[in-house]
């Protein structure tokens, strides 16, 4: 009996007894064959030469991040060779990152075929389904703040329930009967693939946490569940993991938090256990004023961390900008590092949709040390870069767009000086370096242990900030209940009348 033609069987928890009753799979040619009626499925086949082309472009730039397929899975004998749905999943992929100069659909030929075969059911692996939808991640259809069926949001979300109604999230029972291609290796890499994204979705777009992790007993991701060759894009991974954990909290506590919310010197605590756990080649080679060396995983890699530590010490005020604090300062001066290095060397392309949240992040907090004496001019340096680095990405996603759109509007709003319409914050306060209160000045969190890597040589802001003797910053930490929706309502804006072409210049 062919996989098409049984249905799959499902996970079913012993909460409600049900395992009591289920029956095994049964044959159903009728829905096997009604979801074929009228598809012609090898037009939609991809060339081989174009596929090979895509399975690279992933293979070089998405692994570490995604790590569903290997190169065996997609050989001309491989369990996943025949799957059309996976074929438009990865072209979509591969022809938004590295586009091939052979001919070839769009990716929005790619992206509305592989939404035609998943919902007429085409393919009857359900975990290669989910694979597919993984690949999507790389596919912009619109900005959150739209209600959409098109949305990384819905598609990551979608992925989680069928993952969950297979069984990724339970470690596989010793009876488990393993579909083609299957292995309780790969079980995991999918499964953390998704809590991954849905925990940084979480944060970025301040919605609730699907994946309960007192539900869930699938044991965390090893270097073992990858293939040998792949040993140090497993190493970035098992990392990601981790920190994807801490920020799904942090996204907890800032949903949650109170005027009467203590700091949370816990998650501070382990965001900072985080990074001193890292081996010495996964730490930013930042310690002097040029990069050592680049390695795009590796920056990646600290992107949620440093987003992570500025949302932690940026609280909400009156004024259009949230304040920001020493920590979330120096943070937000690394990620001006990082898209230096991505524009040094053109690579903003091949970046995650998410990579203009961490731009707008940073951008805020620096946005504020601009209105700070001495901070003002260094400030400035990492803002323009980050303010590039927007413009570009935001010519591959929508969310971009949003972001910029909504500086655009904050900067030429009525809060600054008549006249003012370029990239400017306020004009500078009164204040002085010297004058600037700490947010964590109580014992237990010393600021500069996020920065493990860190010297007065790593940025202008480093230096002014890491010679003051205490460097402390701005005084009076007023906590609001939740700074994610201020941010969210900076943003939030609608398109109309925006003429997007005068933004990308």
């Amino acid at each position: 009996m062919s996989n098409a033609e049984t249905q799959e069987q499902g996970y079913l928890g012993q909460s409600g007894f049900m395992p009591i009753f289920s029956q095994r799979a049964q044959s159903n040619p009728s829905l096997a064959h009604s979801s074929l009626h009228g598809l012609d499925v090898s037009a939609l086949t991809v060339p081989r030469v174009l596929q090979q082309s895509y399975t690279e472009t992933y293979l070089e730039f998405c692994f570490p991040w995604c790590p569903v397929l290997e190169q065996k899975d997609l050989l001309a004998h491989g369990p996943f060779a025949d799957s059309v749905l996976l074929q438009q999943a990865l072209a979509l992929l591969g022809s938004i990152i590295n586009p091939p100069r052979l001919q070839h659909a769009s990716s929005q030929t790619y992206y509305e075929r592989m939404k035609m075969l998943f919902y007429r059911n085409h393919e009857r692996n359900s975990l290669v389904r989910i694979i597919a939808i993984t690949l999507v991640y790389w596919w912009s259809a619109g900005p959150p703040n739209l209600v959409s069926m098109d949305s990384q949001y819905w598609w990551n979300s979608v992925a989680v329930r069928m993952a969950q109604e297979i069984g990724l999230h339970r470690e596989v029972a010793p009876d488990h009967v393993f579909r083609p291609g299957e292995t309780a290796s790969l079980r995991r890499r999918v499964w953390w693939t998704l809590f991954a994204r849905e925990r940084l979705t979480a944060i970025c777009q301040g919605r609730p946490c699907i994946i309960h992790p007192d539900d869930c007993n699938v044991r965390s991701p090893t270097i073992e569940d990858f293939p040998k060759d792949k040993a140090s894009q497993a190493e970035v991974f098992v990392n990601w993991v981790k920190i994807c954990a801490i920020v799904g909290d942090v996204s907890k506590h800032l949903v949650n938090r109170t005027e009467s919310t203590p700091f949370p010197f816990d998650l501070a605590q382990r965001l900072i256990g985080w990074v001193r756990a890292l081996p010495d080649h996964l730490q930013l080679p930042f310690s002097t004023g040029q990069s050592s060396y680049f390695d795009r995983h590796l920056y990646q890699l600290h992107l949620p961390y440093l987003a992570a530590i500025t949302l932690l010490y940026m609280s909400p005020s009156a004024h259009p900008l949230p304040k920001a604090y020493t920590a979330a300062i120096l943070s937000a001066s690394l990620v001006g590092r990082i898209f230096e290095d991505y524009l040094a060397r053109g690579h903003i392309r091949f970046l995650p949709g998410i990579s203009g949240w961490y731009i707008s992040i940073a951008i805020l907090a620096l946005l504020h040390a601009r209105q700070v004496n001495g901070l003002r001019s260094e400030a400035s340096e990492q803002i323009d870069i980050l303010y590039v680095a927007l413009k570009e990405i935001s010519k591959l996603w929508h969310s971009s767009k949003m972001f910029l759109v909504g500086f655009e509007r904050l900067l030429t709003g009525s809060h600054l000086p008549p006249g003012r319409t370029s990239i400017n914050a306020p004009a500078p306060s009164n204040g002085t370096v010297s004058a600037l209160d700490d947010l964590a000045g109580e014992p237990g969190i010393n600021y500069l242990d996020f920065f493990p890597t860190a010297t007065t040589e790593t940025s202008q802001l480093f230096k002014v900030l890491l010679t003051e003797n205490p460097p402390n910053i701005f005084m009076g930490a007023e906590w609001a209940n939740d700074l994610s929706m201020q941010l969210h309502d900076l943003f939030d804006q609608p398109f109309e009348d925006v003429n997007f072409d005068s933004l990308m210049l």
